[in-house]
């Protein structure tokens, strides 16, 4: 049964309860849009926006963004798939904003973000995905405050994912938000793209993301602690090509791997009950801090080394 999600309004313009879950987040919800050959119609997802619209200047071309009946439960999912366009990548996006197409300089037509007032600890989406030639999607939150000084926003939160596996199967992600203020945002935006260069028109055409389901969580993530506390550990290590997680206590995780100056250079997301590997042969060699985050939002560290 999908998932269902109500944003609930206090009987007032600016008030509103906590806990607010995005508009359509199940994707069930979609319009369609007709048109006249040589030129393609298409569908969209209501409450969110995409670069679909793009179509009315290039005939001939699929959709990038596209409804689904291969969806991880109910009637539809989101389907996105680089295609090209022009001689130029067009990834396959969904975003919430939305749309106004500018011929002049097509890559700006895209506005970010909606009112919103809430500090989610995460979100979680079902997802696969089928790279082509070393290709990355990314999926991301980021959550805004208006600076009335500098007359512009600043980022307050950002939760984000990228990863070139190929994941055939619907798998469970779960990615927490960092905060880098106190202050509570006024809006928000969650994009979606089949290519991670995509606004910057990289990425390889056929490169296709399939999204569900996705809910914005509110547990608070516990304090992270040592994996070997649990009894658990990461095989072998040092490593070359694949790992595993010996006696998870959890079925399945994302995760992140810090390099040795703390920067953030790989997600992975780890299903036991799936596929108990995890490839980091595309990890250089080194020293590597793991962060792991369970699927219930609770926190793990050990470290890795990468061998050559």
């Amino acid at each position: 049964m999908k998932y269902i999600y109500t944003l609930i309004i206090l009987f007032t313009s600016t008030s509103i309860f906590a806990q607010q879950q995005f508009l359509n987040s199940d994707f069930e919800n979609w319009t369609h849009y007709p048109a006249n050959t040589p030129y393609t119609p298409y569908d969209q997802v209501n409450d969110w926006a995409s670069g679909n619209e793009l179509l009315n200047l290039a005939p001939g071309v699929q959709p990038p963004t596209e409804k689904t009946t291969d969806a991880q439960s109910g009637t539809y999912a989101v389907k996105l798939t680089s295609r090209t366009a022009f001689g130029q990548l067009a990834a396959g996006n969904l975003y919430l904003g939305f749309f106004k197409l500018n011929i002049m300089n097509p890559v700006s037509s895209a506005k970010f973000g909606v009112p919103y007032t809430d500090k989610p600890s995460g979100f979680k989406v079902y997802y696969k995905y089928s790279p082509v030639n070393g290709d990355s999607c990314s999926i991301a939150i980021y959550l805004f405050k208006w600076n009335s000084a500098s007359n512009s926003r600043d980022t307050v939160g950002i939760g984000y994912f990228q990863t070139n596996q190929t994941v055939n199967n619907y798998t469970l992600l779960s990615v927490p938000v960092t905060y880098n203020s106190e202050a509570a945002p006024d809006s928000a935006t969650m994009t979606f793209s089949s290519s991670a260069g995509g606004k910057e028109l990289k990425g390889q055409a056929g490169s296709t993301l399939f999204i569900d389901n996705l809910s914005l969580d509110f547990t608070t993530l516990s304090t992270t602690s040592p994996l070997a506390n649990t009894g658990a550990s990461l095989f072998p290590n040092p490593a070359k090509d694949i790992i595993q997680i010996n006696n998870a206590p959890f079925i399945s995780g994302t995760v992140f791997f810090y390099n040795n100056q703390g920067a953030l250079v790989s997600t992975k997301v780890w299903n036991g009950a799936s596929s108990s590997a995890i490839r980091v042969s595309d990890l250089a060699p080194g020293y590597y801090t793991c962060k792991i985050v369970s699927e219930d939002q609770k926190s793990f560290s050990t470290k890795l080394v990468v061998a050559q």
